[in-house]
């Protein structure tokens, strides 16, 4: 999957979550094993980062301390959440 094919796609493309105002164009990352779209919006609470998966239709809105968070982890903490979600004994 290419960066530029997964803009736009899926039903969450359409659509405002509850509690969002307004939302910024579609933005996509992606490659052979995962694509990802996200967007800047605005809430009640102010702007949230969303992101969405068009291959299991998931969406989360992340504030920016989840994002501080998030930014603060090392890539051992990457490499363990995916072998978790993937069923690795090794977790």
């Amino acid at each position: 999957m290419s960066d530029e094919g997964i803009a736009g796609e899926g039903s969450a493309a359409a659509e405002l979550p509850t509690g969002v105002e307004r939302a910024e164009e579609w933005d996509g990352i992606g490659n052979e094993f995962a694509g990802v779209q996200f967007r800047k919006v605005w809430t009640r609470n102010g702007a949230r980062l969303q992101l969405y998966v068009p291959k299991t239709d998931a969406t989360v809105l992340l504030d920016a301390m989840a994002l501080e968070v998030l930014a603060e982890q090392t890539p051992q903490f990457f490499t363990h959440l995916i072998a978790t979600r993937l069923g690795s004994e090794d977790a």
